[in-house]
């Protein structure tokens, strides 16, 4: 079951490669959804304003990068393994960056 908040593995089409993502929704809508919001993540930190850290306190394996900018629509059926979870304290953080690089902050 993908529930959000799911760490999992996704391979993005060629140039890029397999990484891990965030998937988002909502828990109860999720299971309906053909493609699903996701989230990439990335060890390559570039210290962006809306760039999201997460370490290994956080609870991924190593030091990475929420890479908001990057939000996509993927299907549900091609996201693979769970790897970890989103901290459920960072999630105001994340919707924080979200809304900035959508635009949505100052709505």
């Amino acid at each position: 079951m993908i529930r959000k908040g799911d760490i999992r593995w996704f391979r993005f089409a060629s140039p890029d490669k397999r990484r891990p993502v965030v998937v988002l929704g909502r828990d109860e809508v999720l299971p309906s959804l053909a493609q699903v919001p996701i989230v990439p993540v990335s060890t390559q930190i570039r210290n962006l304003p809306w760039e999201l850290v997460l370490t290994e306190e956080d609870g991924v394996p190593e030091s990475c990068v929420v890479k908001v900018e990057w939000i996509r629509i993927v299907e549900r059926r091609l996201l693979g393994r769970r790897i970890a979870g989103f901290p459920e304290r960072r999630w105001p953080e994340l919707r924080t960056a979200l809304l900035h690089v959508l635009g949505l902050d100052e709505v």
